[in-house]
């Protein structure tokens, strides 16, 4: 593998026949995200996104378990159909790249990525500190490198 390779593996929380998928280019960005479509989604006050390029992405077996749910008219939702995990998204305004819920991913692997900033920041829940660690905050997605972010 070159340095540009990887091998990622992530799946559903379903103990039998999960939905599996994979990605083998290490990822465009990876951020820890605060809008509230991905805090609603996740459960959690947080969400870390993995964003891989849509030619590395691909779904290895239980595709007829995703279901889709269109949070905005643009943003669109992969969760499985049998245990509720969102594991995936696409966004309108991102066609090439496919942007995954990390904490799918096998945690053993390494991803190829950590985090590079903090997006959404003014969508923080208020008992929500972000620690001091450096990275750049941002209140949308203004300052990624993307030009169409």
């Amino acid at each position: 593998m070159d340095a540009h390779t990887v091998h990622v593996t992530g799946h559903c929380h379903c103990k039998q026949n999960p939905v599996r998928f994979e990605y083998t280019k290490v990822p465009y960005e990876m951020h820890y995200c605060l809008c509230t479509d991905c805090t609603d989604s996740c459960g959690g006050a947080m969400a870390v996104i993995a964003v891989v390029e849509k030619n590395s992405f691909k779904i290895t077996s239980g595709e007829d378990k995703i279901h889709n749910l269109d949070t905005k008219p643009t943003c669109h939702r992969k969760f499985c159909k049998d245990c509720g995990c969102h594991m995936f998204l696409f966004v309108d305004a991102f066609p090439d790249f496919v942007l995954i819920h990390v904490p799918t991913l096998d945690r053993h692997a390494d991803l190829g990525a950590k985090p590079d900033r903090w997006v959404f920041t003014d969508s923080k829940l208020p008992m929500l500190t972000i620690p001091d660690d450096g990275l750049p905050r941002h209140p949308g997605w203004a300052g990624t490198a993307h030009p169409n972010y």
